[in-house]
């Protein structure tokens, strides 16, 4: 169980957020503008979409009982999305520079090397991710239906994005990735604290609703959502109501 915590860890939001923005800042810093904007658009897209999702289930109890659905996993979103193009990105450099000298060089071996390992990078990228979703479920935090949605919406939020990157002019810059990459995949494995509870308490604010709906018998709460930093005091006037 605690190899399977370590795993599912990798898609927490001091891991894969930290990655994304690293992602982002690294192509503003190669003055890939197009690319950085379509990167921030389609993570924040797919990040948007697994909010939603889990926040319909707490506020609403919007699901799909019969698949145990409850929302996007958000770790395995996260994951899908962020693995796949770090790894892409840290090999199509070199890709690139065979592409300026694409007039004097023609199509042969050592371009299809380059092919196979950017699809090697991308495939590892896939693997940890889907690896990482099938952590969630090990560890009880998800169902089978809300990693396996939650992979494949950042895979497609990858897939889009790197599909635009074979099609776009603009340029990669250094490998300062790989550092950062690195450095995110040794921080702390724990999430932002209160990360679930902001979550809950906007789901429950838009709703109008103090209960929040749980999946077990799939109905609200009995009694009032109360946050666990929530003040001894004030779990216990809960209790006693």
């Amino acid at each position: 169980m605690i190899w399977w915590s370590h795993l599912s860890a990798l898609g927490g939001l001091n891991v894969t957020a930290l990655l994304a923005v690293a992602i982002a800042a690294w192509l503003v810093g190669a003055r890939s503008w197009r690319l950085a904007l379509a990167w921030c658009l389609l993570f924040g897209a797919a990040l948007l979409i697994a909010v939603a999702s889990q926040m319909a289930f707490l506020g609403w109890g919007i699901g799909v009982r019969s698949l145990e659905f409850t929302g996007f996993s958000g770790h395995a979103t996260r994951a899908a999305a962020v693995f796949p193009v770090a790894l892409f990105l840290l090999l199509e450099r070199r890709g690139l520079r065979r592409e300026d000298r694409r007039s004097e060089a023609r199509p042969g071996g050592q371009d299809r090397r380059t092919s196979s390992w950017l699809r090697a990078a991308v495939l590892a990228g896939a693997v940890l991710a889907i690896a990482v979703a099938f952590a969630r479920v090990k560890v009880g935090a998800h169902s089978a239906s809300e990693a396996a949605a939650g992979c494949v919406l950042g895979l497609a939020c990858a897939g889009l994005f790197i599909a635009h990157t074979r099609a776009t002019r603009d340029r990669s810059p250094q490998p300062l990735l790989l550092g950062l990459l690195a450095a995110t995949l040794l921080l702390p494995r724990a999430d932002p604290i209160n990360s679930h509870q902001w979550l809950t308490a906007a789901a429950l604010k838009l709703s109008g609703s103090d209960r929040v709906w749980l999946r077990s018998g799939w109905q609200p709460a009995r009694g009032p959502y109360v946050p666990p930093c929530a003040p001894q005091k004030r779990r216990f006037e809960v209790l006693c109501t």
